[in-house]
């Protein structure tokens, strides 16, 4: 009876950790989308404000008085960018940290012989109360880290950049002096 058990409960294992790869690879998808996102969002932005920069740097009608324009397009474009980007990167790491832990789930899995619903039940880096010494290990914090560190040095980047054309959106139509003049064209 016992074998049977057994065998009845290691079929049930290997059930859930086929699922879990397959909600990786369900994963592992939307991660890959959501890094394209990310990329067409910085691209679009990036020649939004190209076209913005180059029309004001040509011959333009614009003058200084009327440089609020330029710079509310600018500004907006950079807020909404900025706001969008900021959604998708924190989904990603998000998702990423999920996936993580499921790999480390299916490990867990693997070697204890426990159902997902038991490691479920165990929070992450503690101790099965059930079994002694079974422990659902936590995803790699330092990789975490990184990720994260990646992440939000990229949306500084991208937030020194808008600071940078929103200044370019006043200094190209009202700086008057010749010594500094900055041409594009």
């Amino acid at each position: 009876m016992a074998v049977l058990l057994q065998s009845s409960n290691n079929s049930e294992v290997q059930t859930d950790i086929e699922k879990l790869h397959d909600i990786n690879k369900k994963q592992e998808e939307q991660i890959q989308s959501l890094e394209t996102k990310v990329i067409h969002l910085t691209n679009l932005y990036f020649v939004f404000q190209g076209v913005i920069l180059s029309s004001i740097s040509s011959a333009s009608p614009v003058k200084c008085r009327k440089s609020w324009i330029p710079f509310c397009l600018s500004l907006i474009a950079a807020f909404l960018n900025l706001v969008s980007v900021f959604g998708t990167i924190t989904y990603f790491l998000r998702c990423s940290e999920e996936l993580d832990q499921n790999y480390e789930d299916i490990q867990t899995m693997r070697s204890s012989g426990m159902t997902r619903a038991q490691v479920n039940a165990v929070e992450p880096g503690s101790s099965s109360s059930k079994e002694e010494g079974i422990t659902r290990p936590r995803a790699d914090p330092f990789e975490q880290w990184k990720r994260k560190l990646f992440c939000y040095a990229a949306m500084g980047l991208l937030l020194g950049f808008s600071g940078i054309i929103l200044y370019g959106c006043r200094a190209l139509l009202c700086d008057t002096t010749n010594d500094k003049c900055v041409k594009l064209c």
